[in-house]
């Protein structure tokens, strides 16, 4: 329910409260389950965080999306992560770290995918 409230707030403009529903979305499920499902939650999260302007927040959020895809592979994970370091060029262009140290490791997830 979560994540069907995050594409409404989405389609809105409300990047905020659809972050927000998102990351309750990611929450919500049991630990240890949904690994996928949980990852791309997050992945959407921190896209909301980003549009906001919150490099630092999208960031932590792509890396605890990276966590929950640790030994998922699937077409929809790739894309994620694909779409991610685009999402990142111009941050790793102005030096911004943490867009750099993040773009490393979805070099090492699609190289391993």
């Amino acid at each position: 329910m979560y994540s069907r409230n995050a594409k409404v707030y989405e389609t809105l403009g409300d990047h905020r409260t659809a972050a927000e529903q998102y990351g309750r979305a990611a929450g919500a499920r049991p630990a240890g389950t949904y690994a996928r499902i949980v990852a791309l939650d997050l992945v959407a999260g921190a896209g909301m965080q980003l549009k906001r302007g919150r490099i630092e927040q999208a960031c932590a959020t792509w890396n605890r999306a990276l966590d929950h895809m640790d030994g998922v592979r699937s077409v929809r994970t790739r894309k994620a992560v694909t779409r991610m370091r685009g999402d990142l060029a111009r941050f790793r262009a102005r030096g911004v770290r943490c867009a750099a140290e993040l773009d490393e490791r979805a070099i090492d997830f699609l190289a391993s995918a």
